[in-house]
């Protein structure tokens, strides 16, 4: 099967719009409504349903948009092994959720790019789902998260400690009061909203709600709030007073997890990489 109609079927899917999908695909409207059809053909199955300029997958495009990105993953994965061989004697694959990139990983990354030349690197941020789904999948050599997953033949390492600091836009507010009106919830995990939970547990509704410590930092710098966010994070910016930390606030502290394949192409590499981390 052409990938071309995998790749196009996903970008409908992302953007439920066939001609915002024309335009970042740079193609004709026409050409991605010939390829859904091909696709659709393929299968003997109708993928999208159809009303009034309203798009939506139909249950088999809901099956199949997980599998496209499998089988789109793994062309790509092969295709880049086979590539890199001429030049690259191994390829790592990292996914990492955003804050750990901010906080380590971007260092370690630096470290390896540089020491090992003849390693080819692939790296992304990703949610902690999708990096679940990847290390089930085969699709990257090593996960790292807040949350350690249980996935079997996948080997989990705690490799750092994160402490959170609850942190305003603006200084001498209560505890009460931050957590009140303006506060934004980041969804650092299971852990933390247990922790969360057991210092406040009557408080008021976040108006904001993100999944991401980065989105969460923006919001409270150009708006104006406050939230728990990394303290290697936030030291710089309350040094600077553009933010406060918040005087009488519970520290929380989670723990960075890497996974990766007992069983792995390179998991002996991925655990002699991992103790650069300690």
């Amino acid at each position: 099967m052409d990938t071309l109609l995998l790749k196009t079927f996903l970008e409908v899917s992302r953007t439920r719009n066939f001609g915002r999908a024309s335009e970042n695909l740079c193609v004709s409207a026409s050409t991605v409504s010939a390829r859904i059809r091909q696709l659709e053909e393929h299968l003997g199955l109708s993928l999208f349903t159809r009303h009034h300029h309203r798009i939506g997958l139909t249950p088999a495009g809901e099956r199949m948009e997980r599998h496209a990105r499998f089988i789109l993953g793994a062309w790509e994965r092969a295709f880049e092994d086979t590539a890199l061989s001429e030049r690259h004697q191994r390829r790592l694959v990292v996914a990492g959720v955003s804050s750990l990139w901010d906080i380590f990983l971007q260092d370690w990354l630096s470290g390896i790019y540089r020491d090992f030349p003849s390693l080819g690197l692939r790296a992304e941020e990703s949610t902690p789902l999708r990096v679940v789904e990847k290390l089930e999948q085969g699709m990257i050599d090593v996960g790292f998260m807040y949350e350690p997953p249980r996935i079997q033949n996948v080997a989990v390492e705690e490799v750092a400690s994160v402490p959170l600091l609850l942190v305003s836009s603006r200084a001498g507010q209560s505890v009460e009061a931050v957590i009140g009106e303006g506060y934004i919830r980041v969804e650092w995990g299971t852990t933390f909203a247990s922790l969360h939970e057991s210092h406040f547990p009557q408080r008021l509704l976040a108006r904001g709600r993100v999944n991401s410590g980065r989105l969460a930092l923006n919001l409270i710098l150009q708006c104006g709030g406050a939230a728990y966010l990394p303290q290697d994070i936030v030291m710089p910016l309350i040094a600077a007073q553009r933010l406060f930390e918040v005087p009488g606030a519970p520290p929380i502290e989670m723990k960075a997890y890497a996974a990766y394949g007992l069983h792995g192409e390179h998991h002996k590499l991925v655990a002699e990489l991992l103790q650069r981390l300690s």
